[in-house]
């Protein structure tokens, strides 16, 4: 057939798609809850005890889902079923929006009764770089919870015994307190592209930071090695210090073009998506702790700070540490 005979016509060739596609607009929604609890077992009876359903329920639940879906979510095992490549898939995706949709409830159910003071305390490297761009949210979303924030040294957070909640770098393990990892610390070096502007170049190996300063919170112990462990202990002694006594000081200096800091991308991160802070390498070294949240035994039974504790390790994913709560 000629080129020229040929028509092509968008309406139609969407109609097409329609006609092979399943019709997701009816998905039954009400059977995702029988498809997680039979995908979380592995098995229809269980599901079926736990929902207070019949077997029978609980299969016909499940093929309507899949003729839905226009695919198979289990296959036979012997005399019990197992999930399909799909059905794998797609509950690992209902599980986690089930989760999402439980956490939602909860916050708006506890949200329209807590309130009253909540006292953090947290370093102010922390409070500067992380909980100062991210308490917000926690405050849209609990308005009635009036939140104080304590700025101390790292090491006293644990101590404390008048604040509800509190923020900490460390091993973890305090002992007279419940504590969970936030997140652990592997540092590495970042800096401005002001920077590169400053100094006509990037950096493309770790010798090339001779050419700028060091930004340090410490007394230069991490930065040399750092150094060492990235194959140019040299530089050390050719580049130019600059000492501060808090690391959100060093990262402002850093964010201004004034040289590099070592940071974690727990601190750096949302420098890092703005494009304020780029990291020129990709070696990091063990910081030997991480940030942690602390709470004493009176403190953690309150409302706000259980709400406070849910959203914050949400918000690092650690969303399995509740249930250690006691």
């Amino acid at each position: 057939m000629p080129y020229s005979d040929l028509s092509y016509s968008p309406l139609s060739t969407a109609n097409l798609m329609t006609a092979r596609l399943p019709n997701l607009r009816n998905l039954p929604l009400a059977t995702l809850k029988t498809f997680e609890a039979a995908a979380r077992h592995q098995s229809h009876s269980k599901a079926a005890a736990e929902l207070s359903l019949t077997d029978s329920a609980v299969s016909h639940q499940i093929r309507r889902l899949e003729e839905a879906l226009g695919c198979e979510l289990f296959i036979k095992s012997g005399r019990g079923v197992v999930l399909s490549d799909a059905g794998r898939m797609f509950a690992k995706t209902v599980s986690s929006a089930m989760q999402d949709i439980l956490g939602a409830a909860l916050r708006l159910a506890d949200a329209d009764q807590v309130q009253g003071r909540l006292d953090i305390a947290c370093p102010p490297m922390f409070a500067n770089t992380w909980l100062a761009k991210n308490l917000y949210e926690f405050c849209q979303d609990h308005p009635a919870i009036e939140c104080h924030i304590r700025l101390v040294e790292n090491q006293r957070v644990h101590d404390l015994s008048d604040v509800d909640v509190g923020i900490s770098f460390g091993p973890g393990g305090w002992a007279d307190r419940w504590s969970a990892l936030l997140a652990h610390v592997n540092i590495t070096p970042v800096c401005s592209p002001l920077l590169f502007e400053r100094i006509g170049g990037t950096f493309t190996k770790p010798a090339d930071l001779r050419y700028t300063t060091l930004l340090h919170q410490d007394d230069g112990s991490e930065w040399r090695r750092w150094l060492y462990e990235a194959g140019a202990p040299e530089v050390d002694q050719q580049a130019r210090h600059l000492y501060c006594s808090d690391l959100g000081m060093a990262i402002d200096l850093a964010v201004h073009g004034a040289g590099a800091a070592l940071v974690s991308d727990t601190l750096s991160v949302g420098d890092m998506k703005r494009g304020i802070l780029v990291k020129p390498f990709a070696f990091s070294i063990d910081a030997f702790g991480g940030w942690h949240v602390v709470c004493s035994p009176s403190s953690i039974s309150r409302s706000a700070s259980r709400l406070f504790l849910r959203w914050l390790l949400a918000s690092f994913g650690r969303d399995a540490a509740l249930d250690t709560l006691p």
